[in-house]
């Protein structure tokens, strides 16, 4: 790479982070918040754009390194940002930066430096690339599968076994069956991105018309899941999985799918929310009569959409949702004074990630949502659960200790999933299967409590292991490609006709 090009992203760098300054301050002199958090707007915005300054593409070594800084952002500047034009009710801090704010810049700066580093001792090492990838048939038929059985457990869990989110809905649904079957579901459920990454990646690199179709209706299909299991993680899925895909293997943005996402996050995430109000619990209207009349559900959800979203009890927008400045907040300004410290208690489900429960059957099972609500006193309910984050759940064990050392580990797994499974220096199913799994679980997963979700991810990516040993027989040198090489009667580079994909699936 050229000299010229450090410094043509150094540039657009310092002028991306002037402009944001500009911004900010004419938003703050046209009658903004009383005390707005300016200087911790510039420097957050600062930290979480500067992986602009090394990055080597969408889908290259700093790649996640730039997704989880945006996600940073979001998650955490956003609501201020929104208020400097919006302010809320009642004033804000007089000093120049909170004990919340200092954290969340040295946790971002922390995951920001040991990410770098880890690049830079993996790039000075010897890697031997991985050269095998799956054939074109073992992906479709295995994506198949895998989706089909992971959509049909998730609908069967969330229709007739676990029949709401309270938690006598949960242990009573979990008592209905034995252990084998209740373990059996939740590996069936896990089946199912993968089987969505399986079915994307080979719409994307082979590019047979009759997968866009197909696709799309993964996509619908599993809005209208989330919209029966009030899950809108669950309806969000597909969505995110084909944008990652396509980025991940184009190292571009698909604008239409972004398009939709943002059309999403306008118009179909408050009707989940009235869904959740209005059908579930004000109605108490069970699943199984939701399935067999969705239209009147979904009546009734829009129905009542401008109620729930009006008057003080009003449910949270989408934007509300994402921001987890809040309960960081809470955990930072309440912890060691008026809540002790958890010293570790809430990770300690990771310790058993591949022990079944068959096995030991009073492995730890530690509800950190409601840990959160129960000891800092957010509600009554015991059904409510408390997103702490995985940097508010560090701080909440171990303090200052937790937030450095623990933004440490997550920077530096990122930084060696970044190198390791770099999709820039070879594509295969392996590393998009790794590298989205990783994004769906560490960066989207951040809001949540750790151990579940890094208990999900390290058994996701043994299963994708075992999958590649298995799969995985086919030099990627001699793999159909998804460009082909332009000669008299070939498809159009950049696709394949039809009857060649079938040709190639049935040889």
């Amino acid at each position: 790479m050229s000299t010229a090009a450090p410094l043509q992203r150094l540039t657009i760098y310092a002028g991306l982070n002037l402009a944001f300054f500009l911004v900010v301050g004419f938003a703050y002199a046209s009658g903004g918040a009383q005390d707005p958090r300016i200087l911790y707007l510039v420097l957050l915005f600062a930290l979480c754009s500067a992986p602009l300054i090394d990055l080597d593409g969408l889908n290259g070594r700093y790649a996640l390194l730039g997704i989880f800084l945006f996600s940073y952002f979001v998650m955490f500047g956003l609501s201020d940002l929104f208020a400097l034009v919006n302010p809320p009710n009642g004033g804000g801090s007089a000093a120049v930066l909170t004990a919340t704010e200092a954290v969340i810049l040295v946790g971002g700066f922390v995951v920001y430096l040991c990410y770098r580093l880890v690049v830079a001792v993996h790039s000075a090492a010897t890697q031997s690339p991985v050269r095998l990838d799956w054939s074109m048939r073992a992906i479709l038929l295995v994506g198949l599968s895998m989706w089909a059985i992971g959509t049909y457990a998730t609908y069967h869990w969330y229709v007739y076994i676990v029949t709401g989110t309270t938690n006598e809905a949960v242990r009573r649904g979990i008592q209905s069956e034995n252990t084998y079957v209740i373990s059996a579901y939740i590996l069936a459920q896990m089946m199912q991105p993968l089987g969505i990454l399986l079915i994307a990646y080979l719409w994307r690199v082979y590019r047979p018309a009759y997968l866009w179709s197909l696709v799309l209706g993964i996509v619908m299909l599993q809005v209208v899941l989330g919209f029966i299991g009030e899950l809108k993680g669950l309806a969000m899925l597909g969505g995110i999985l084909v944008i990652a895909t396509v980025v991940l293997i184009e190292n571009r943005v698909p604008k239409l799918w972004l398009s939709l996402a943002i059309v999403y996050a306008m118009f179909v995430f408050p009707i989940f929310q009235a869904y959740r109000a209005e059908v579930s619990h004000n109605r108490g209207i069970a699943r199984t009569t939701v399935v067999a009349d969705l239209g009147r559900a979904l009546e009734l959800s829009l129905a009542a959409e401008h109620r729930v979203y009006s008057g003080r009890e009003r449910a949270q927008t989408f934007l509300e949702r994402v921001s987890l400045l809040g309960s960081v907040q809470m955990i930072v300004e309440k912890t060691g004074i008026s809540v002790p410290y958890q010293h570790g208690y809430t990770l300690t489900p990771i310790l058993a990630t591949f022990v079944p429960k068959v096995v030991w059957s009073d492995k730890p099972d530690v509800p950190t949502g409601q840990l959160v609500n129960r000891s800092f006193h957010v509600t009554d309910s015991d059904d409510v659960f408390i997103s702490p984050s995985h940097l508010g759940e560090l701080y909440w064990n171990f303090g200052w200790w937790g937030v450095v050392l623990g933004m440490s580990i997550i920077g530096g797994i990122l930084g060696l999933i970044g190198c390791a499974f770099n999709l820039a220096h070879g594509r295969t199913i392996t590393r998009v299967l790794v590298t989205v799994v990783t994004i769906k679980q560490l960066i989207a997963g951040f809001e949540s409590s750790i151990a579940t979700i890094y208990v999900v991810w390290l058994r996701s990516l043994v299963g994708i292991g075992i999958l590649h040993l298995i799969f995985a027989r086919l030099p990627v040198t001699n793999r159909l490609p998804a460009r082909r090489r332009d000669s008299g009667g070939s498809a159009p580079a950049g696709r394949d006709d039809t009857a060649t994909v079938f040709h190639n699936l049935l040889s």
